[in-house]
């Protein structure tokens, strides 16, 4: 009978990891389904710079070089994405005339493994519960499509949730192989984009303050402060009756710790709402973090990767460029009903929560209603603290329920009726994207462009005699077409933050936005060629300028010649 038992035992163990593998490998193909539909065709500003970077880098080293080689300003410049750059340019290259298609391919496969990493998180937290991580991971991409790009926040928004998983496993096992693997990420964060290295201390806060305040509880102040009053009185008094009165006191002090000690137990054992958990692995991970600080210096900005984002947010870029402007809700209504569930869940439903997942929530929600691109961060890192908590619900009121699920989605009907939603889901969100350019030709000047080297060419124009205007958006796609730029997406680098004083930023988005007099822009820069979008309203007001030549237009670009330049 003991035989029976164990067997029936050993293969409902195998079966249970049989479905367990088949589950995985369906989210697995969902995740890739939904990735390929919510990774945009068309590049973005930043992937043009990143590979014109990563080719100078790789022709000239990285600690060469002191200013930058693609304005025409001289500008002081430290590579704040050095190796994502690197990266991109060898990539580029290996991919040949062939590159549009392969970095999409590529930041498929990203958004894929991002994907997963939620997925990976989210079952960690979730004790292991497949329905809802699946579901989580695929929402969390869904809900991060507007940050999808070819840029260096994409492989930060994995190495973010990796992040999180190692700091879990961390705490769960104190095993020294998981703070190694955070030392790691935090070496490859500041190598592959500095300006974020300070969020990798931010995502650690909330465990540290729950640390802090366990700590703090346990201390009982009042009683130290009250025992030590004592024991002063004790020793400036001769009268023995006094002084055993004090010991009296002091004993009556420490049965209340003891009984405070006590009631505390007691109440972390059973909390009402808030979990509070007192973790000794908490030294590992705080030592981890200070030597996680220390390979913040090594990068080629030094201190930079400290203070890059500190000054982002003092210069005036954050007022002008749209994901740097405050989250308004109702233009994104997704994101607020992930938000409607996680509070309905924290606040209707009697589950618990813990400290630090609170604070992380919290956390993260200041940041985004400060900054909209960081919605992203609140989904990367809240979507596996809302699955947990949908996971705890879900086990005190129907823990049958998601193994009932499981198993029909593990069996053929369900696993292609599953992979049939998804892959519907998909076509639908892939079609906005279909006809879309790689290099999308009303965006950026690809013919004006290809003109204007040729015009340099023809009239022994060298780069650093052109000076051209040209406008912010378009500015990453000149340079990566070799033309020095007035401006371009790397905003930052044009602040007076940066570059010791100049305000090449504001001076540009005035041109466009004629808040103030074009002609004293171009004569303080000594501009000499403008390019301008044909449907500007500057535009319009410079055609009827006669210090100005029409010398190209495209019906959507126009290229002048500034006739009293200097």
């Amino acid at each position: 009978m003991d035989e029976d038992l164990i067997t029936k035992k050993v293969k409902k163990e195998r079966s249970d990891k049989a479905n367990n593998f088949i589950f995985d490998i369906i989210t697995i193909i969902c995740i890739v389904i939904i990735a390929i539909a919510v990774t945009p065709k068309s590049f973005q500003n930043d992937t043009f710079y990143n590979i014109k970077c990563g080719n100078y880098i790789f022709e000239h080293g990285v600690t060469n070089i002191a200013h930058d080689p693609f304005s025409w300003h001289n500008l002081p410049y430290s590579w704040p994405h050095w190796l994502y750059d690197l990266l991109t340019y060898v990539f580029y290259a290996m991919c040949g005339r062939f590159w549009t298609t392969g970095i999409y391919v590529l930041t498929m496969i990203l958004t894929a493994i991002l994907g997963f990493s939620i997925y990976k998180t989210s079952l960690k937290l979730t004790n292991k519960n497949r329905i809802v991580s699946g579901l989580a991971s695929l929402f969390a991409l869904y809900l991060l499509k507007p940050y999808i790009a070819a840029r260096a926040q994409l492989v930060t928004f994995i190495l973010f949730v990796w992040e999180i998983f190692f700091i879990e496993k961390l705490l769960e096992t104190n095993k020294k192989r998981y703070g190694l693997a955070l030392l790691f990420i935090a070496f490859l964060i500041v190598q592959l984009h500095c300006a974020v290295f300070p969020m990798f201390f931010v995502f650690a806060l909330p465990y540290l303050a729950e640390f802090v305040f366990i700590v703090l509880s346990d201390l009982d102040l009042d009683e130290v402060l009250f025992r030590g009053i004592v024991n002063v009185l004790k020793k400036f008094t001769n009268s023995e009756s006094k002084k055993e009165k004090y010991l009296s006191l002091i004993e009556k002090s420490r049965k209340n710790v003891e009984s405070r000690k006590i009631k505390r137990e007691k109440s972390r054992k059973n909390p009402y709402k808030v979990i509070i958990t007192k973790n000794k692995a908490m030294i590992t991970l705080i030592i981890v973090l200070i030597i996680a600080l220390l390979l913040g210096f090594v990068n080629p900005m030094g201190k930079g990767a400290f203070t890059y984002t500190y000054n982002i947010y003092r210069g005036n870029t954050t007022n002008s460029i749209n994901e740097h402007l405050p989250l308004t809700l109702a233009d994104n209504m997704e994101f607020a009903f992930m938000l409607i569930i996680m509070f309905a869940i924290l606040i209707l439903i009697d589950i618990k929560v813990r400290l630090s997942d609170l604070l992380m929530i919290a956390g993260t929600l200041i940041l985004s209603f400060k900054a909209r691109r960081q919605v992203s961060l609140v989904v990367i890192m809240c979507m596996p603290i809302l699955a947990k908590l949908i996971a705890d619900f879900l086990a005190k009121y129907d823990e049958n329920l998601c193994k009932m699920l499981k198993k029909l989605a593990t069996n053929i009907v369900g696993m292609i009726v599953i992979v049939a939603i998804v892959t519907l889901i998909g076509r639908d969100m892939y079609k906005e994207k279909e006809n879309n350019e790689y290099i999308e030709t009303n965006s950026y000047p690809v013919e004006a462009a290809e003109w204007l080297l040729t015009y340099m060419k023809d009239n022994n124009i060298a780069p650093e005699e052109l000076k051209l205007y040209n406008e912010y958006n378009y500015g990453s796609y000149l340079l990566f077409k070799g033309i020095p730029v007035f401006i371009d997406s790397r905003c930052d680098l044009y602040t007076p933050e940066f570059n010791g004083g100049k305000d090449i930023f504001t001076d540009a988005l005035a041109v466009p936005r004629l808040n103030s007099d074009y002609e004293n822009i171009f004569k303080k820069y000594g501009v000499r060629h403008v390019m301008l979008y044909a449907n500007d309203d500057v535009n319009e007001k410079i055609k009827k300028d006669a210090n100005y030549s029409v010398i190209y237009g495209d019906g959507k670009f126009t290229i002048y010649k500034r006739l009293n330049a200097e």
